[in-house]
């Protein structure tokens, strides 16, 4: 599934979870969000925390030892007995997002532990506040990133929500960050880039890396120390094809000029300079020169390209939705999907 369908089940799992008082039991789901790496689960969990307003605490699982995860047994003030600490990630009152992080990769006995939390919502004799959920989350068994298997007790309590990088989520949420639109133009022409795993690969591209791309560009590095951090990111493959698209996009006629005079702009044939075109033409399309904009789109040979200009125009900007030209522009062109 899409990362934005994760994101509504999740929600509403969370919104049903935060109703429930103790004793919930059966009717408690807990989401399991599960992909590749780099696909933007964390990010996913905290920006629905900051939506809510709540509080969010991340435990990767596979960065603790069982003593540190389940807290350690200590003295007693008399001496008499061992005294089990409350571990520091547990949360003492409020609401929140308990996230379980790495759960697939941390190590059988903290697996344990965690379904403990699971079943139980406590740790020994320290129980979870009825305002706080558990979401958890890892990546695949087939992604062989160093995955144990699940115990079946934990398992049978999980919602799995496998989750695929979508070209469209990534750009509609690359646009709520600003990445740069030269990341996005060239996603939208070679969207192969846009997830490749390869366990054995100290860099290779997804979603997280590319908007790592986007802060290096922003760096002002001369062009060979560029394309040495972009690779370190993103693998030498996918720079390679990159850097050549950066090439092209530089080639491209002044967008400005363009929109001020979209009868005259020139309209070219080449699929890759359309791309970076149109990308340029989205970051720049508004509710003041929206009119000039639909007017070149219609000139193009192919109304995909048009397409994403408005959708990802209006991801950006949402008072577009309102505008005649696009309404106009859907109308005659039946590309509806925007709306």
């Amino acid at each position: 599934m899409k990362l934005s369908q994760a994101q509504a089940i999740t929600e509403a799992a969370i919104e049903f979870a935060m109703g429930l008082k103790d004793g919930r039991d059966a009717q408690y789901v807990v989401p399991y969000l599960m992909s590749g790496a780099g696909i933007g689960k964390t990010t996913l969990i905290k920006d629905i925390a900051a939506k809510r307003k709540i509080g969010c605490e991340i435990v990767s699982l596979a960065q603790y030892d069982a003593g540190e995860l389940g807290g350690w047994a200590l003295p007693s003030d008399d001496g008499e007995s061992m005294v089990r600490k409350r571990p520091d990630w547990m949360p003492t009152s409020g609401e929140g997002i308990l996230f379980f992080d790495e759960l697939p990769q941390a190590p059988v006995s903290n697996q344990n532990i965690a379904a403990q939390v699971v079943n139980e919502r406590r740790i020994g004799s320290y129980h979870l506040p009825d305002g706080w959920v558990i979401v958890a989350a890892g990546n695949r068994m087939s992604d062989r990133a160093g995955t144990n298997s699940m115990p079946s007790h934990l398992k049978d309590r999980l919602m799995f929500l496998e989750i695929e990088a979508d070209l469209e989520d990534t750009i509609a949420y690359y646009y709520t960050k600003r990445i740069n639109e030269k990341v996005c133009a060239f996603l939208r022409f070679r969207p192969d880039w846009l997830h490749k795993f390869d366990r054995d690969a100290n860099a290779c591209p997804s979603p997280r890396s590319w908007e790592r791309v986007s802060t290096i560009l922003s760096w002002g590095l001369d062009p060979v120390n560029e394309l040495e951090a972009i690779a370190g990111q993103v693998g030498r493959a996918a720079t390679a094809d990159f850097t050549g698209f950066l090439k092209m996009y530089e080639s491209v006629p002044d967008i400005d000029e363009l929109i001020a005079n979209p009868m005259m702009a020139d309209v070219p044939s080449d699929p890759a300079v359309l791309y970076a075109i149109c990308a340029a033409v989205s970051s720049r399309i508004s509710t003041k020169n929206v009119d000039n904009v639909i007017k070149y789109l219609e000139r193009l040979p192919q109304q995909e390209f048009a397409a994403f200009v408005v959708k990802d125009g209006v991801n950006r900007t949402k008072e577009l939705k309102q505008s005649k030209a696009i309404r106009e522009w859907i109308m005659k062109t039946g590309k509806n999907l925007i709306l």
